[in-house]
């Protein structure tokens, strides 16, 4: 049986959940109810999934982006020592340094994904993704050499793991890449691997189709950056194939892939 503390606080985020789902939300209320816990001395799992809210919740209905900081800080310094909490620590630790970026601070940004990633490794979809979003912050520094590296370390991991689609999403990536940096001859190697995997997908159609789409963008930039224009047409008539098969699905999935991968797709 809960002690009275404890149904405070209970009550409390039951309150700030309503204020929070209501129509129109009640944000005001519901900002309050979350900062009312913390007077009750919740448990540590508690009390930093609430600072996960409360910095999500800032940052979404209000323009105080410093004290949204402090919550996703409080929210990633007290989870990093709780065990199976994956979906607190490592959502605080991604928004945390994805804000960290947006203000400039990329230096402070890179340690936060770094010991995420570090924690991270028995977990295959956080795992991937905060690897993406570190790439993603070197290959904005123009250190296109360590964010190569970071995803070819995606790449044995996805394997290893058996995730074969994020597999070949980090292969394109450092494709992509590797042509941004203008190494012409290990783009190659690279794009005909992630070629290879393509054609013989066994998954889904739908995603055998997205992956054909972000290789045959990339083979077509090989080609016209290598001066090889003839190669050109034959991809763009396969470019054009593929992009009219997505068009026929209308099952939403284009949006789902999208929204799920559109901060780690550096470049699509």
């Amino acid at each position: 049986m809960a002690s009275s503390q404890d149904a405070w606080y209970l009550s409390l985020l039951g309150l700030a959940e309503y204020f929070r789902t209501s129509s129109p939300p009640m944000i005001k209320y519901c900002i309050q109810c979350l900062q009312a816990v913390f007077n009750f001395k919740p448990p540590q799992r508690v009390e930093a999934r609430t600072h996960l809210q409360l910095g999500n919740i800032l940052l979404s209905h209000t323009k105080n982006i410093d004290l949204a900081k402090n919550h996703l800080e409080q929210a990633w310094m007290l989870s990093q020592s709780i065990s199976s909490f994956d979906d607190v620590k490592f959502e605080a630790a991604s928004i945390l340094a994805d804000l960290l970026e947006q203000q400039n601070q990329i230096a402070a940004s890179k340690p936060i994904l770094r010991k995420a990633i570090e924690l991270s490794q028995h977990n295959v979809y956080w795992h991937c993704r905060l690897i993406f979003q570190l790439a993603q912050i070197h290959a904005i520094e123009k250190d296109y050499t360590l964010a190569s590296s970071l995803l070819g370390v995606g790449v044995d991991y996805a394997h290893i793991s058996n995730a074969y689609y994020t597999r070949i999403l980090f292969l394109l990536s450092k494709g992509m890449l590797l042509l941004i940096d203008k190494k012409h001859q290990e783009v190659q190697p690279v794009l005909t691997q992630a070629g290879h995997f393509i054609e013989t997908w066994t998954g889904a159609a739908y995603q055998r189709e997205y992956l054909k789409v972000y290789f045959l963008v990339l083979q077509v930039c090989h080609y016209l950056m290598a001066g090889q224009v003839k190669g050109v047409k034959p991809c763009l008539k396969q470019l054009q194939q593929s992009i009219q098969a997505i068009m026929q699905t209308d099952d939403g999935t284009y949006y789902y892939i999208s929204e799920y991968f559109g901060t780690e797709l550096l470049f699509l």
